[in-house]
């Protein structure tokens, strides 16, 4: 059984944050910086396969704006109890996308119980609209990707900006580099009608700048660009607050599925920006 991946939903929620390219939202997506860690754990509702329990933590951490840019920081640990035995993923991304969606670094390091890692490391650069990615791990090499091709900030703007005008659904590619610098995922987004109910919400989810705000329920379906296959590589499932912060995960990769809860949440200090 491969290891579990947790390729963007907070980089999308979150996973999952910069300004468009394009013109701009029709009302400001402002998206908060801050910190935010959640415990994790095997969801009960979706049956498993050979997976018998399941714990860690996701910290996500999110910076700049669309002046500066944005930078993200995301570790991720899971331990599995399999029926073959203990697993354990260890996951950290570290990436940098200038606020019009044309610059992008990324790194990207997965280990599985203490092995060699794995790693994607690499720049992309749009040029008259098409991707330029120049990769150095897991191997060197230049990657063309085609026109349109969404980074992962410019995806979770492009979300909000369609839940703030009342879209249920956006579709778009998106690269983020992971996990091996070279692939492209088809999105299928649904969004659920937006709330401000605090009923049923974490502590951490009730304080600070997300008192209050509008949050929206999310599906986001990806698909490896080139496949023929109808099913999902994985789906991530979350409550998207208006300014980029997410609560409630699921993280569905098929023979089982993860629960993230919000356990804290930080408001982290705010540049001012024109744009």
């Amino acid at each position: 059984m491969s290891a579990p991946v947790f390729l963007r939903g907070l980089t999308a929620s979150a996973v999952l944050v910069s300004m468009l390219s394009a013109a701009a939202p029709a009302w400001a997506v402002q998206l908060s910086p801050h910190r935010a860690t959640y415990a994790l754990s095997l969801d009960g509702s979706t049956p498993a396969k050979r997976v018998n329990g399941a714990r860690g933590e996701i910290v996500y951490e999110l910076r700049g704006n669309a002046c500066a840019g944005y930078s993200v920081q995301l570790r991720q640990n899971t331990d599995l109890e399999t029926e073959g035995g203990r697993l354990n993923s260890s996951i950290t991304t570290a990436t940098w996308e200038d606020g019009d969606g044309n610059a992008f670094r990324f790194r990207v390091v997965n280990t599985v119980n203490d092995e060699s890692p794995e790693e994607a490391d690499g720049v992309a650069e749009r040029r008259d609209g098409q991707l330029v990615v120049k990769a150095t791990k897991p191997e060197e090499g230049t990657i063309r990707l085609a026109k349109g091709v969404l980074l992962p900030t410019q995806h979770v703007v492009k979300v909000l900006d369609a839940a703030g005008q009342g879209e249920s659904l956006v579709e778009a590619p998106v690269y983020d580099g992971s996990p091996d610098a070279k692939k492209v995922f088809d999105t299928l987004t649904v969004i659920g009608k937006g709330s401000n109910d605090p009923k049923g919400l974490e502590d951490a989810a009730t304080k600070s700048d997300l008192a209050g705000r509008m949050r929206y329920p999310v599906t986001i379906s990806y698909y490896e660009r080139g496949t023929d296959t109808q099913t999902p590589d994985y789906t991530i499932s979350f409550d998207l607050f208006e300014n980029g912060v997410s609560r409630a995960l699921k993280l569905d990769y098929g023979d089982f599925a993860l629960r993230g809860t919000l356990t804290s949440y930080e408001a982290l200090p705010q540049e001012n920006c024109a744009k």
